[in-house]
């Protein structure tokens, strides 16, 4: 899977086991990613009027997000 993928790069550039354990365990329930509803809905309540995702892949998504001239 893709976090095997990740440990094994970061082995490679030299990390030890520790210190990967070590930030897992620093980033374990702070960094939690918004879905794309909740992106899309922060968007709508910053003002945007038309917001899209027009790329998703594994975790990342990109937004379109429009605001009409007022």
């Amino acid at each position: 899977n893709y976090i095997d993928l990740y440990y094994d790069f970061k082995r490679n550039q030299g990390y030890s086991e520790l210190e990967i354990a070590a930030k897992r365990e620093a980033l374990e329930n702070i960094l939690i990613p918004f879905s794309v509803q909740e992106n899309k809905d922060l968007l709508t309540d910053a003002g945007f009027d038309e917001v899209e995702s027009f790329f998703q892949w594994i975790n990342f998504a990109s937004f379109l997000a429009l605001k009409v001239n007022r």
